[in-house]
């Protein structure tokens, strides 16, 4: 599958002023077992709560918001800033165990949908990092982008996908409590690989 184009100039980033870790977080994850990911955690509060609910997993945080990066950091837990495509492409193959992607930004504007994070490429990464029964969890508020990433997963798995009638294990983020506060509803898709 072909990379979409648009990722090699619009996620770019000045990634000066960041803390780095002194061992590669690649590295770390590549060597260890029960990783999780949260792709997108904006301030850290998703991921703070999926170290506080999983202490027999490596969890490990990735985005590209300096503000959550520095938190994360101060609190000793795994990150890594930068492009989250560009990292997932770097990951071995069956090593994560949960992957979640909590309320990616939907680019609503139908020119700029291209944007989105989730798509065909993207899971196809998703699906071939996953270990066997690993979980991939996809939450919005956004309607059109919830049944695009159902539509990419049915597609991929040629099986049906249903959205999920409870929110599973995922933590609340900020911006579900603005969606709720606005009345909007919460579309979850929850996916095990098989």
């Amino acid at each position: 599958m072909i990379k979409p184009t648009f990722y090699k100039s619009f996620r770019s980033r000045r990634y000066r002023d960041v803390q780095q870790p002194r061992i590669s977080t690649l590295n770390t994850l590549n060597k260890s077992n029960n990783i999780i990911l949260d792709i997108g955690f904006g301030t850290g509060e998703s991921t703070i709560s999926l170290v506080n609910n999983n202490p027999n997993y490596l969890v490990c945080g990735v985005e590209a918001y300096k503000p959550g990066i520095q938190l994360l950091i101060k609190k000793n837990i795994l990150t890594h800033y930068g492009d989250a495509l560009e990292f997932l492409e770097k990951i071995d193959k069956k090593t994560i165990s949960e992957i979640y992607m909590l309320f990616p930004d939907p680019w609503q504007k139908k020119k700029h949908r291209k944007r989105r994070l989730f798509n065909n490429y993207t899971f196809n990464i998703i699906e071939s990092i996953l270990v066997k029964k690993g979980i991939f969890h996809f939450a919005s508020d956004n309607i059109n982008y919830a049944i695009q990433a159902k539509n990419i997963i049915q597609k991929a798995c040629m099986k049906k996908v249903s959205f999920s009638k409870n929110r599973g294990s995922r933590p609340i983020t900020k911006y579900e409590k603005k969606a709720l506060q606005k009345n909007k509803f919460i579309f979850d898709i929850i996916y095990t690989k098989y």
